[in-house]
């Protein structure tokens, strides 16, 4: 006997609609979100935030407001603060909440974790005041907090140049932009162009962005190369190399780094559902159909945690899982199905327009992820580039051999922050892709908690997998 018809991990666009839709046909619903309040990064605080910084951040996270109204009014159940730390293939839900740690069941689980900004160890990059320019905008959201002193921004993408230009709009002094992709785009884009330019909402936006960033005199610099942070208690000065191989040296007392996004995809793979390479954009996602199902009949994938797609075809592919996982559940027939997915497909296709140019613009290329030897690779366990060099050299090229050598992945973050980078180590050093490095097995708890908290939960009494975690797992 299962607790819920349907539990939905994350509550994000594509978790909150995906509850939304299943709430509204009469399903049971539970949304398990580790945040305080819905809304996942794109549009966290969204229920909260003040107007003026809702007319700040712009229409694009004004959108989550009308999501997040629809998700209350659904009535669908939902748990805030509450860290999922075990999900099995059967629909069993291990979470955490206020210190104590519960198990739920579903006959359906649909994971909506979003995305995380891509890991790029650079010289430096533990220093204080250094951080990921995401996180810079989720403070913003969250408390209204601006950046004060000099700002640069580094790495790639177009989520660089929008919180470049937020930055402006909040009079912050930016020292630089230094942006990693190539002075001239990658011929592979031209031929994705002409559809994109179909898009001319999008088409302004980008052109906006540059403008602003002109008109407020900002010094930004493509194609840079060997970015540094550099200070001996805190951040004092970033260097770099310019496209033309000038030395670009510029005091700050803020670096915000990013590099673009990738899957988080810690909960699909401790499941053990299978998973693909995206060799394009070097990161591994899980495999799924049309609905998002995983290879795990009861586990659904929706969002940027399946593939990154952007908040907007996150929100349809969201419903997609739910009007599946509604099939599933015998509430409407495949023709019911097929016929509510129709404008869905239509409005995710006219989305994707842009996404195969800016994919190829700001694809990562292998020469971004060569590393000085003493950069820290991970930062829980203070392993440098060096440590990984030296066991490859010594013949070690699988990434779980290497975790258990050396300690690099199991600290805190459990390998959400080196592992990627890792592979791009091992793969520089062996001339082979990131892929042949494997990926980190991935074990319960997938997210720090006491092991009391285990002890004292109230587990499954039907003798299904999972009932006692800590005899299982061995």
């Amino acid at each position: 006997m299962s607790d819920y018809d349907v539990i939905v991990v994350g509550a994000g666009p594509a978790g909150l609609s995906a509850a939304s839709c299943l709430a509204e046909m009469g399903l049971d619903v539970l949304c398990l979100d580790e945040q305080p309040k819905v809304g996942g990064q794109i549009y966290r605080n969204i229920q909260d935030a003040p107007e003026d910084r809702r007319k700040m951040l712009g229409e694009d996270y004004g959108i989550g407001a009308k999501i997040a109204k629809r998700f209350v009014n659904s009535k669908a159940a939902y748990k805030d603060n509450a860290l999922v730390w075990q999900v099995e293939p059967i629909g069993h839900v291990c979470y955490s909440h206020l210190g104590q740690s519960k198990q739920v069941k579903a006959n359906y689980v649909i994971a909506a974790t979003g995305a995380m900004e891509r890991p790029m160890p650079i010289p430096g990059w533990t220093l204080p005041g250094v951080m990921g320019a995401g996180a810079a905008n989720n403070l913003y959201k969250e408390a209204g907090l601006t950046p004060e002193g000099l700002v640069v921004l580094a790495g790639s993408g177009p989520l660089l140049l929008l919180e470049a230009v937020l930055l402006i709009k909040k009079g912050v002094k930016i020292s630089a932009i230094l942006e990693i992709t190539p002075v001239l785009p990658s011929p592979k884009a031209f031929p994705q162009a002409p559809k994109a330019l179909m898009r001319t909402d999008f088409l302004w936006k980008g052109l906006s962005m540059i403008r602003e960033i002109k008109k407020a005199g900002v010094p930004y610099y493509k194609g840079v190369s060997k970015v540094k942070a550099l200070g001996l208690e805190k951040l004092e000065n970033v260097s770099a190399e310019s496209a033309t191989g000038k030395k670009l040296s510029i005091d700050a007392d803020l670096l915000l780094l990013h590099f673009g996004v990738i899957p988080n995809t810690h909960i699909f793979r401790q499941i053990g559902c299978a998973m693909a390479w995206n060799d394009e954009q070097r990161y591994w996602f899980p495999e799924i159909d049309l609905w998002g199902r995983t290879s795990c009949e009861h586990i659904f994938a929706a969002g940027d945690g399946a593939k990154v797609s952007g908040a907007i075809a996150a929100r349809y592919n969201g419903e997609m899982a739910a009007l599946e996982v509604a099939r599933c559940s015998g509430i409407i027939s495949e023709y019911e199905r097929d016929l509510f997915a129709e404008p869905l497909l239509k409005a995710i296709s006219h989305d994707h327009w842009p996404r195969p140019f800016v994919d190829k613009l700001y694809a990562p290329r292998p020469d971004q992820f060569i590393f000085t030897d003493d950069t820290v690779i991970c930062r829980c366990e203070n392993i440098t580039v060096k440590d990984i060099q030296k066991m490859v050299q010594e013949g070690v090229s699988d990434l779980n051999e290497m975790k258990c050598i050396t300690r690099a992945g199991m600290g805190p973050c459990q390998g959400r922050m080196c592992g990627p980078a890792m592979a791009e180590v091992i793969a520089w050093q062996t001339k082979t892709s990131p892929d042949e490095a494997g990926l980190m097995n991935i074990r319960p708890p997938i997210k720090p908690i006491p092991l009391g908290e285990v002890a004292k939960m109230e587990l499954a009494s039907d003798g299904a997998p999972g009932k006692n975690w800590l005899l299982d797992k061995k």
